[in-house]
C-alpha cells in the first residue's frame, strides 16, 4: 500500500485499530485492550500483550471486504460486471463507465482505481498482522500455538485473497505478462515503499504459497464464517490452475472432492441463497463466502462510504417495479444497470420481447393472455422443454411482470429497466420493442423492500469458491486423461440446476464434452459444456471475467454481446484484460519496474 508521506509503525497500528473498531465486526475483543499509557501511540511494550489483540488486528483483515472501493460497492457494478457483460448501463450519461463496458477503459477513471487502493489495504493490514503474529509467538505460552496457528493461517489465506483479486483486475492474464507487486512485509519509509510489479507467474506463485500455508496452519479451525483449511485448499486448486500447473491442482481438487465432506444443496436451496436469508448461507457447498450484514441500525451503515458490515454493489443494479397508482415504472434504488439482453439467449431464453405481446383492452394495456400462459409455463414446466430456459435463469434474474417485489411492505411486479409508462419506451433511448427486454439481476439484490430502508447496505453473502467450481475445475484438467470421468463432473453441477439427483445419470445429460448446451447456435459457448456450465453456475457471481481472462475469451465474448448502452459496439482490444492501474500509484512508487498497463 503507497502513502504519500512516511508514517511511522506506531501511527500504522493505530490505523489498523481504528479500522477493526469502526469495522462493525465482531472481534470478541475487551474494551480493555485500549487502555494504553499514551493515547495517541501504542508502543511495542504494549502491543501485542496477549492474544485476543491479535484478533482485532485479523478482525481489520476481514472488514477490507467491505471497503467501498472493493466489494462494499464498487467490485461488482463498477468493474467486473461491466468487464465480462453480466449487466448492460440503463444509465447512459457516463462516458467512462460506458468504455468499461466497450473496451475502451480510462486512465484514471475512479471506477476502476479506487480497486487498486482498498484491495492493497487489505494486503497491508495483512502483513501488519503477520508481523505482529511473528512478534506476539516469540513469547507466548505453548499453550496458545494452535490458536496462534490458525490467526496466522487466516491472515495468510486473506493475503493471498486479496493478491487473487488484485490480479484478477489489473495483472496481465499471460504467465510471463505482468503481474501486480507482490508485497511481503510493512513498508518502514518511502523507499521500501518503491516496488517493482512481480511477473504473473511470480505473482500466481506468491499467491500458492500463501494459500499453501494457510491450509496447514488453518488444521483446527472450525469456524465456517472465517477462512477454513478447505478454504484454503479450494483456492490453492484454483490458483494451481490459473498458473498453469494442472497435475497440482488435481491433487488439491481430489482432496476437496473426497475429503472435505462438502456436498451440493438442493436446487431450492441454491435459488435461495444469494439474497441475505441466513439460513441458505455458509452451506454445505460453500468453501469460503464474504459474509455480508445489513446493520441499518448502526449509526455509520449507510451507503455513503461509511465503513460497514454490508456491501451497497446492488445499489446500482436494482430492480423497477410497477406502481398500478400511476402505471409508471419506478427505481428501488440507482437502477442504473440490467441484465444484458444477449445473456437471455445463452440461457436459452428466445421468447418474444413483452413490448411485441401487448394488447389494448378497454382502453388499458395489458400482456396478451396466451403470452401470460406461455411465459407461466416456462416457469412451472422450467428445465423440462426442449425450447425453455436454463432453470439458473431464474436464479440470476427477475422476470418483468412475472416476478415481484416488495415496496415498503407491499408486494409489486417487477418491470423492465427503464423509466416511465411500462407499456411505452420512450424512442430517445436508442432502444428497440422488439429487441429490448430489461431482466433486473436477481443474485445478490434485497428482495423485501427499497435498498433506502436499510440506509443501502444489503447482507447478501458473495461467494469467492462453491463445489461446482471444484468440480468443473475438476473436469477441466482430467478431460484430456480422463473424458468419461470429466463429463460426469460437469453433468453432477447441470442435474443440480435441472433438479435432479447430481450423483445419478438423469434426463438431462450432456452426452459428451462437445454436446448441445443452450447458448445459441454461432455462440463460441453452444457446444462447450464445460464452459457454458461455468458461466452459467456463476452468473453474477464475478467469477466468469476470471475465466475469459484466463482463456482469452475476449474477443469471442464481445463478438457475441456485440453492443452496451443502446447501440455502442464494444470494440475489443487485448490491453482490455488488465485495467490501467491508478496514476496516484506512480507518484509514491518510482521503482523503474512499476510499469503501467499497455494501451493505457
Amino acid at each position: 500500500m503507497k502513502f504519500h508521506k512516511k508514517i511511522s509503525m506506531m501511527k500504522k497500528l493505530i490505523y489498523i485499530l481504528l479500522f477493526a473498531v469502526v469495522s462493525g465486526v465482531n472481534s470478541g475483543c475487551s474494551d480493555s485492550f485500549l487502555e494504553v499509557n499514551d493515547n495517541s501511540s501504542i508502543s511495542p511494550a504494549d502491543f501485542p500483550k496477549k492474544l485476543s489483540d491479535l484478533d482485532l488486528m485479523l478482525v481489520s483483515i476481514y472488514g477490507v471486504q467491505h471497503e467501498w472501493g472493493f466489494l462494499g460497492h464498487f467490485w461488482h457494478g463498477y468493474s467486473m460486471y461491466c468487464l465480462d457483460h453480466t449487466i448492460d448501463l440503463q444509465w447512459r450519461g457516463d462516458e467512462s463507465w460506458i468504455g468499461i463496458c466497450a473496451g475502451k477503459a480510462q486512465l484514471g477513471d475512479s471506477k476502476i482505481s479506487q480497486e487498486w487502493r482498498d484491495v492493497q489495504k487489505g494486503v497491508y493490514y495483512a502483513n501488519s498482522t503477520l508481523e505482529a503474529i511473528a512478534t506476539y509467538r516469540a513469547t507466548a505460552p505453548e499453550s496458545e500455538k494452535a490458536a496462534i496457528d490458525t490467526k496466522e493461517g487466516e491472515a495468510l489465506f486473506m493475503r493471498g485473497f486479496y493478491l487473487w483479486h488484485l490480479q484478477s483486475l489489473y495483472g496481465q492474464p499471460d504467465l510471463n505478462g505482468m503481474g501486480v507487486p507482490v508485497i511481503r512485509k510493512v513498508p518502514e519509509g518511502l523507499a521500501s515503499m518503491s516496488v517493482p510489479r512481480a511477473s504473473t507467474k511470480d505473482t500466481y506463485q506468491a499467491i500458492i504459497e500463501d494459500f499453501k500455508k494457510a491450509s496447514v496452519l488453518l488444521e483446527t479451525q472450525k469456524d465456517n464464517h472465517r477462512a477454513t483449511k478447505w478454504s484454503a485448499k479450494a483456492a490453492l486448486a484454483k490458483a494451481y490452475l490459473f498458473a498453469d500447473k494442472p497435475d497440482s491442482a488435481k491433487i488439491y481438487l481430489e482432496d476437496c472432492i473426497n475429503n472435505s465432506g462438502k456436498t451440493l444443496v438442493s436446487f431450492e436451496h441454491y435459488k435461495n441463497m444469494f439474497n441475505g436469508n441466513t439460513q441458505y448461507e455458509y452451506n454445505s457447498e460453500s468453501f469460503y463466502e464474504v459474509g455480508n450484514k445489513a446493520q441499518p441500525e448502526a449509526a455509520n451503515a449507510n451507503g455513503s462510504r461509511a465503513q460497514n458490515t454490508g456491501s451497497t454493489v446492488s445499489l446500482l443494479y436494482t430492480p423497477f417495479y410497477i406502481d398500478p397508482a400511476d402505471d409508471e415504472r419506478k427505481a428501488m434504488g440507482y437502477s442504473n444497470q440490467y441484465m444484458h439482453d444477449q445473456n437471455l439467449k445463452r440461457f436459452g431464453y428466445a421468447d418474444k420481447t413483452p413490448f411485441q405481446e401487448m394488447e389494448q383492452v378497454d382502453g388499458k394495456w395489458r400482456l396478451k393472455p396466451a403470452y401470460v400462459t406461455q411465459q407461466n409455463n416456462r416457469r412451472k414446466l422450467v428445465g423440462t422443454q426442449a425450447d425453455g430456459p436454463d432453470p439458473r435463469l431464474y436464479v440470476s434474474a427477475l422476470q418483468p411482470f412475472f416476478d415481484s417485489v416488495k415496496v415498503a411492505g407491499k408486494f409489486y411486479k417487477v418491470a423492465q429497466a427503464e423509466f416511465g409508462k411500462w407499456y411505452n419506451l420512450d424512442a430517445a433511448t436508442g432502444l428497440k420493442k422488439d429487441d429490448f427486454y430489461g431482466w433486473p439481476l436477481r443474485k445478490n439484490q434485497y428482495l423485501d423492500g427499497k435498498l433506502e430502508e436499510t440506509k443501502n447496505v444489503a447482507g447478501a453473502n458473495f461467494y469467492f469458491i462453491r463445489l461446482p467450481d471444484i468440480y468443473l475445475m475438476y473436469a477441466e484438467v482430467i478431460k484430456s486423461s480422463n473424458p468419461t470421468l470429466a463429463l460426469e463432473y460437469i453433468n453432477k453441477v447441470k442435474r443440480r440446476a435441472y433438479g435432479f439427483a447430481p450423483n445419478a445419470p438423469s434426463a438431462v445429460d450432456y452426452k459428451s464434452l462437445t454436446d448441445k448446451t443452450k447458448a445459441p447456435a454461432g455462440d463460441h459457448l453452444s457446444n462447450n459444456p464445460l464452459l457454458y456450465e461455468r458461466w452459467a453456475e456463476f452468473f453474477g457471481e464475478t467469477r466468469w471475467w476470471e475465466d475469459v481472462r484466463r482463456l482469452k475469451l475476449g474477443a469471442q465474448e464481445s463478438a457475441f454481446f456485440k453492443t452496451v448502452a443502446a447501440g455502442r459496439n464494444i470494440v475489443w482490444r487485448d490491453e482490455h484484460y488488465a485495467m490501467p492501474i491508478s496514476p496516484l500509484e506512480f507518484e509514491t512508487n518510482t521503482n523503474p519496474a512499476m510499469r503501467q498497463n499497455p494501451g493505457y
